[in-house]
């Protein structure tokens, strides 16, 4: 037993000084997700999307979005999903963020859209400061008058 302790003794003494030699010669452990000399280079994010249905959406109901992906080697900062100047969905992350997300079905509500085409501007910032901006588009059907009587 005595043995044992003295090898994990030893052992614990030769980490420490090797960590402070490194640190001593100027090696640091970085834990950088891209960027630096031993990271891939640093790239702007993307948004990945299944094509919308060309098929319009009828009024007052709830159009699901098909899944969205979102990803950043930096980290993700913000996403922000917008249909005209008004916000649908907006997310901020602390610290580094996720390097990769996805909505899977995000709803949005068709009760107060008017006929026509509608686009759907989609940016996701990573933790530099970097942007991508994504624009799909839909449209809402006419409403069919119905007659009672």
């Amino acid at each position: 037993m005595r043995r044992l302790i003295s090898t994990l003794t030893v052992a614990c003494v030769v980490v420490a000084c090797s960590a402070a030699a490194a640190m001593a010669n100027g090696t640091r452990v970085t834990n950088t997700r891209c960027g630096s000399k031993y990271t891939p280079a640093c790239t702007k994010p993307r948004i990945t999307n299944r094509a919308l249905s060309a098929k319009c959406v009828a009024p007052g109901t709830r159009f699901a979005l098909p899944k969205i992906t979102f990803t950043s080697n930096a980290g993700i900062r913000r996403i922000q999903i917008r249909e005209g100047a008004r916000t649908i969905k907006q997310i901020t992350f602390k610290g580094r963020g996720p390097t990769q997300f996805a909505f899977k079905r995000l709803m949005i509500s068709t009760l107060q859209l008017v006929a026509g085409g509608h686009p759907l501007t989609i940016k996701v910032t990573d933790v530099r400061g970097r942007s991508t901006v994504k624009t799909l588009r839909f449209s809402v059907c006419k409403s069919t008058p119905v007659f009672t009587g």
